[in-house]
């Protein structure tokens, strides 16, 4: 499995022409999605009106997570996963060390599939206490329990990295899907186990997944684009569902087939 070296620094921010709201562009998301090993991942957080902050996070192949430690002017308290965001302006992240993210073969395949984890807020988000890597399933109990009265969303970016010494493969091309899922009744830890599975751990396009944190009684979901087909994609989410823990959940859609509705089971 792959050594990831986190020491983080910011370098720089680059002004450019604001996103419209409602643009197709997602808020966050990474300048290239496909690296070859050695290549630093970068974030672009869209400009915005207000002053945010945002922790970032290392999700590897192996299933751990780990905080992405940041020095420099933007951090919170000097040196730690958490950055300012100031208003008006998009930034260029670049994450990992000097020279940047240092990776050797992880799985022994020739590319591996990770993501970078940013839960940007408008308040200051809650920081992984542990230093040292932990399980994601251990990672979304923790966000759930300290983001409850937060206002933010967590957003995963997923990249394919290639083996050490191996360029970087060509992800899967065709047509996508874009779903939207709902989830009644269902833990924000269990939901953001489910969009891990589906980002990372999955074969689909390498395209950011959002997931606004819920209101106190407000419902919670994400849209995720497949390259499968709407029955594929619904049986699929269904055995996922219950590889979580859901051993009851039932997965039902609208009648359109790409509205679905997570359900869990009945008492």
């Amino acid at each position: 499995m792959l050594a990831l070296l986190l020491a983080g620094v910011i370098s720089s921010f680059f002004l450019i022409v604001p996103l419209n709201a409602g643009a197709a562009e997602q808020e966050v998301r990474l300048d290239v999605a496909e690296l070859r090993g050695g290549a630093v991942p970068r974030v672009r957080i869209a400009a915005s009106p207000h002053m945010r902050s945002a922790a970032f996070y290392a999700r590897t192949a192996d299933g751990l997570v780990q905080p992405i430690y940041f020095t420099g002017r933007l951090t919170v308290d000097g040196s730690g996963p958490v950055l300012q965001v100031p208003a008006g302006e998009e930034h260029l992240i670049p994450i990992g060390g000097t020279p940047g993210l240092f990776v050797a073969a992880r799985t022994g395949l020739k590319q591996d599939r990770e993501a970078v984890f940013v839960l940007l807020t408008e308040g200051l988000p809650a920081v992984l206490a542990e230093a040292t890597p932990i399980s994601a399933g251990v990672f979304f109990r923790q966000l759930a329990a300290v983001t409850r009265r937060q206002k933010g969303a967590l957003h995963i970016l997923p990249y394919m990295i290639a083996a050490a010494g191996l360029p970087a493969g060509i992800s899967r091309k065709g047509e996508t899907v874009t779903f939207e899922v709902a989830f009644d009744g269902i833990a924000p830890e269990a939901v953001f186990t489910i969009a891990d599975i589906l980002t990372v751990e999955g074969d689909g396009p390498l395209a950011p997944v959002v997931i606004n944190l819920p209101e106190e009684g407000g419902g919670i979901g994400f849209r995720y684009s497949s390259l499968a087909s709407e029955t594929e994609f619904r049986e699929r989410l269904g055995k996922i569902a219950k590889g979580a823990g859901l051993s009851g959940a039932r997965v039902v859609d609208d009648g359109a087939g790409t509205h679905l509705t997570v359900i869990a089971s009945e008492p």
